[in-house]
């Protein structure tokens, strides 16, 4: 290693402290990136400093380049790392935001290639920490010293670590027989990157298609699964059931998810939301009943949220004559398996009769 190199490395020990400084600004900032929507996409965040073996290698191969520890820019690096494509400008724009960037250092790798080309992707920004930022003036070169940000899709973080494990820097260094494939398998994950998007945007618009029908009582045409069951939930339809038994004792209703509800009612063959619907109109009086039947003479002052739901269940159930057994494994998928289920079935069973459910 020459004189320079020698000089650099020096820098770099002396400024220890300013790069520890920078990487825990940095990781400050960027964890704002997890808040680049509501959905929370963002897979990894991370954040490291150049080891001195890393660095004098560098400097070995291309110590020629650099004047100074300022002429390198990845001494400190970070990178993010999301779930989908889209996400990536996003978060590009919230970087322009938080950080001073090295427009003519930076590159946009993802533009890089031509039509019929595939590789490497990822967008890598040159920064500076801005004072309005973070300033100590013990500490001025945090805000000279430039770093590094990747900001990239899982796919393409999973292209890079397989790239870089084949121990090739360029396309031109790797032999043409398998530069082939590996092109082949960057094309399959950028289409899937894109495919990915596709599949989130679609959803979203179905859920939001089934809002707006379920918001309009039309339940016809509506497949029963997790989105239209939430939907239905949300008209309130359990909680004007759950009120009216809750003022039996004027109870306290706390909350609780009706989703494992889901798959009992699937259980029940009920596969439109028409189907539960009908059931909700066809069984809440009885369920009512058998509610409060069960609550006379008890001191109750809170009822959960899962009352009204659980008392159809258990009285269609009953209605329908579907067995102590059947009942029983509509509890266990509600509530975790249980041996005592099948006690409390048979229980309910015994109620049901009582209050003319079963004939």
């Amino acid at each position: 290693m020459n004189a320079k190199c020698e000089m650099i490395m020096d820098e770099y020990h002396e400024n220890r402290k300013t790069f520890e400084i920078m990487k825990e600004v940095i990781l400050r900032e960027i964890e704002d990136f997890r808040s680049v929507n509501a959905n929370n996409l963002v897979n990894c965040i991370e954040a490291r400093i150049k080891t001195e073996k890393s660095l004098a290698g560098k400097l070995e191969l291309k110590g020629d380049k650099y004047n100074s520890l300022s002429d390198l820019t990845d001494i400190v690096g970070a990178r993010v790392v999301s779930f989908y494509a889209d996400e990536v400008d996003k978060m590009a724009a919230l970087a322009v935001e938080k950080f001073e960037i090295d427009w003519e250092n930076s590159v946009d790798k993802r533009a890089l290639h031509k039509i019929d080309e595939f590789g490497y992707s990822s967008l890598h920004f040159i920064c500076r920490i801005p004072k309005k930022t973070f300033y100590d003036e013990n500490y001025p070169l945090v805000n000279e010293y430039r770093f590094e940000l990747q900001l990239r899709t899982n796919l393409q973080h999973t292209w890079a670590s397989i790239y870089h494990d084949t121990g090739y820097k360029h396309d031109v260094e790797v032999p043409r027989e398998y530069l082939r494939s590996l092109n082949r398998l960057a094309g399959l994950l950028e289409l899937a990157d894109q495919e990915f998007v596709n599949i989130r945007i679609s959803l979203d618009e179905y859920r939001k298609k089934v809002k707006n029908v379920v918001a309009s009582g039309n339940y016809e045409e509506v497949e029963l699964n997790a989105d239209s069951f939430s939907a239905y939930v949300e008209t309130g339809v359990f909680d004007k059931l759950n009120k009216r038994i809750a003022s039996f004792n004027n109870m306290e209703i706390t909350d609780a998810s009706l989703m494992p509800y889901l798959r009992a009612f699937k259980t029940l063959n009920l596969n439109t939301l028409q189907d539960l619907h009908n059931l909700v109109n066809k069984y809440s009086e009885q369920a009512y009943s058998f509610t409060i039947s069960q609550m006379t003479g008890l001191d109750l002052d809170i009822v959960s949220r899962t009352v009204g739901i659980n008392a159809l269940v258990a009285v269609y159930c009953i209605a329908n004559d579907l067995g102590i057994r059947k009942l029983a494994d509509i509890l266990d998928i509600v509530n975790g398996v249980n041996p005592a289920h099948l006690r409390r079935a048979t229980k309910l069973y015994e109620v049901g009769k009582q209050v003319g459910l079963q004939k």
